[in-house]
């Protein structure tokens, strides 16, 4: 996941006048992103505009960045401007992060083989409550469903202990390098995969960096087949 609604011509903008304060004040990305209490890569996101602030975090970044009155006003309209376009897109959706949740539970309790190719992160089906909270909080910071969300995730693991599946996942090598949680909760990750290696009904694989063939893929893919509710592979 990579944004909640993808860019918009607004949070691109305000992206880029945000990164220029923090270039303007000399702050490296991580230093801004521990003095905000947010994850380097959510700051990222947000100077790319793959993110949406909250007015909060907006007000943070400002004084964090000791900016003008002028950039104060120029910034703060467009946070807000950009708040109210994604509260309007998320009404018009009508759906929530957990739902989205269950909505894959569905589908891959009907489906009999379960395969992807994940390159840059764990797959969900592998991930722990702590890794996964990092990863979804960060790519929806304003939505007060996160937790529940999570909750919905971990309950999809049951599929993985289902001896009637087969279930098989090539990882990045940069899926187990990107810190996208504290250490602590990497390390837990780690130790999670390892323990599930071991599962007899799981092929679990790694594709080293010095396998990865020259063309730059960042988007990975899963595949739902076999599947008993009449539809075709997913």
């Amino acid at each position: 996941m990579t944004s909640s609604y993808g860019r918009s011509p607004r949070r691109v903008r305000l992206g880029a006048q945000l990164r220029r304060l923090r270039k303007d004040a000399g702050l490296s990305g991580e230093a801004l992103a521990e003095e905000l209490g947010v994850s380097q890569s959510h700051l990222s996101r947000v100077e790319l505009g793959d993110a949406a602030p909250s007015v909060e975090l907006g007000l943070a970044w400002l004084t964090a960045c000791r900016a003008t009155s002028a950039e104060h006003a120029s910034v703060r309209e467009l946070v807000e401007s950009v708040t109210v376009e994604v509260t309007s897109r998320r009404t018009s959706t009508g759906r929530s992060l957990v739902s989205l949740q269950r909505d894959a539970a569905v589908a891959e309790a009907a489906a009999n083989t379960i395969s992807g190719w994940v390159p840059m992160l764990i797959p969900g089906l592998l991930q722990t409550a702590g890794y996964a909270h990092h990863l979804v909080g960060g790519d929806f910071p304003d939505r007060d469903d996160v937790a529940a969300a999570v909750a919905a995730r971990m309950q999809r693991q049951a599929v993985l202990y289902d001896q009637g599946k087969m279930l098989r996942w090539v990882i990045g090598e940069a899926g187990l390098r990107w810190r996208v949680a504290p250490p602590e909760a990497m390390t837990a990750q780690l130790d999670r995969l390892a323990q599930l290696a071991a599962e007899p009904g799981l092929d679990l694989r790694v594709l080293p960096f010095a396998r990865t063939a020259p063309i730059w893929h960042d988007h990975g893919f899963a595949i739902l087949a076999s599947r008993t509710d009449g539809h075709g592979d997913l």
